[in-house]
C-alpha cells in the first residue's frame, strides 16, 4: 500500500498551518499600536469628590453587620432600603455617610475567589489589641504581631488593621 498521498496531504497541512502562523505573527508585529483616546479635560463639575468606599457581598448580612459594628467598631450610616428588610448596610467610622469612607455590605452570594481581591484597610491606634479583640470574638487571626495585623471577616475577606508608625520626633 502506497502512503505517499497521505504523507503529501499531511505535509501540505503542516505547511499551511506554519504559513498561517507566520502571516498572523507578521500582521500583529506590523500593525499600528492602539493609542487610547485622550479623555476630555476634568472640570470641577465632574471631578470626583472622594472615594466613598468599598462594596462587598456577604453571605449573612446580619452576622456581617454584627462583626463590623460590634467587633471592629464601625457605625451604621444607613440601611437599604430604609424601611423593611435590609439588603445592604452602609458602614463608616462616624455613621455620617457624607463624611467618611464606607464599607458597603450587601446580601448576596459570595462567589468563589471574591474574597481574594486584596484587603479592606482600617486604621487603628493599636493593631495588636484590635487583632486580639477580633480573635476573642471568634475570628482568630493566623498570627498576631505588634503593629499592623490581618484578620478575616465571617466570609473570609481580609481586613488589614493598619497601625500607623509613630510620627518622627520633632527637633
Amino acid at each position: 500500500m502506497n502512503n505517499r498521498p497521505l504523507h503529501l496531504l499531511a505535509a501540505g497541512l503542516l505547511i499551511s498551518i506554519f504559513a498561517a502562523a507566520a502571516i498572523t505573527q507578521t500582521l500583529t508585529q506590523t500593525a499600528a499600536p492602539v493609542v487610547p483616546a485622550v479623555p476630555p479635560v476634568m472640570t470641577e463639575d465632574i471631578k470626583p469628590i472622594r472615594v466613598a468606599g468599598l462594596g462587598i457581598r456577604v453571605s449573612d448580612l446580619e452576622r456581617s453587620k454584627k462583626f463590623y459594628t460590634e467587633v471592629l467598631g464601625l457605625k451604621v450610616g444607613a440601611k437599604v432600603p430604609a424601611q423593611g428588610e435590609p439588603t445592604e448596610y452602609l458602614l463608616g467610622m462616624t455613621g455620617d455617610i457624607r463624611a467618611d469612607a464606607l464599607i458597603v455590605i450587601r446580601k448576596g452570594e459570595v462567589k468563589p475567589g471574591a474574597t481574594e481581591f486584596g484587603s479592606i484597610t482600617i486604621v487603628v491606634p493599636n493593631g495588636r489589641k484590635m487583632a486580639e479583640r477580633v480573635g476573642a470574638a471568634g475570628y482568630p487571626p493566623a498570627r498576631i504581631v505588634d503593629g499592623t495585623n490581618f484578620v478575616k471577616d465571617p466570609d473570609g475577606y481580609t481586613i488589614e488593621l493598619y497601625q500607623r508608625p509613630p510620627a518622627p520626633a520633632r527637633q
